[in-house]
Parts: structure tokens; sequence; C-alpha cells
């Protein structure tokens, strides 16, 4: 054998080394490959499951939001419906501090020591029945 053809065999030794070194790398890339393939699959099913649970979740927030509204407007006006009940209270309260402070006069005294717990208890069952014809 001449050096031009131990030369040759040599070259082509390195080459089919190359190419079966080459062929490895490609089947490793094609298993990368597949498992990226698989990966982003089973994320876009999982994206999507997300967003329809994500839409569920917005719409259930909306419903209840709604809801929230409803009861807070029920409030308010049964809340509304109460203040004539409590301004007859403070009435009541402002007339109880003037039979009070007229009480302690002394040509007043023997008269409302009787009357105030009488009175007192006139104008409370007045203010109860008020109260309970407006539930």
């Amino acid at each position: 054998m001449t050096i031009g053809q131990i030369a040759a065999l040599i070259a082509a030794i390195a080459f089919v080394i190359l190419v079966i070194y080459l062929v490895i790398m490609l089947f490793q890339l094609a298993k990368v490959l597949k498992n990226l393939r698989e990966t982003v699959v089973e994320t876009t099913k999982a994206v999507k499951t997300l967003t329809i649970d994500l839409d569920k979740i917005a719409n259930q927030g909306n419903n209840l939001t709604g809801k929230i509204n409803d009861l807070m407007d029920d409030v308010n006006q049964k809340s509304g419906k109460l203040n004539p009940f409590f301004q007859s209270l403070e009435n009541f309260g402002n007339s109880l501090t003037r039979f009070s402070n007229k009480s302690n006069d002394s040509q007043y005294k023997k008269g409302w020591k009787i009357l105030s717990p009488w009175m007192a208890q006139k104008v409370a069952k007045g203010a109860w029945k008020v109260l309970r014809k407006k539930k």
C-alpha cells in the first residue's frame, strides 16, 4: 500500500467515525425534540384547562359581586326604614331630659315624681308599637 492509499484509508475511517458520531447525535436530538413536543402538548392542555377554570372563577366572582350589591341595597333600605324609629327614640330622650329638668324645679317636684315614670312607660309602649308595625 502506498502512502496515498493509507492516507485515503485514514480519511475514510475518520469520515465513517464522523458519520457515526453525527447519527448518534441526531438520534439524541430526535429524542429531545420528541420530549419537547410532548411537553408542549401537555402544557397546551394545562393552559386550556386553566383558562376554562379561570373563566368559571371570574364568572362566579361576577355573580357573587352582584349578590353582594343586592344584599347591600337591601341592608341600606332596611336601615333607612329604621331611621324614623331612632328619631322617635331621640325625641323621647329629649322629652325625658326636658321633663327631668322641669322636675328639678321645686314647684313641679311632687307632680313629676309620679307622672315621669308613668309618662316614660306610655312613650316606651308607643315606640315599641311603632317598631313592631314597621317590621
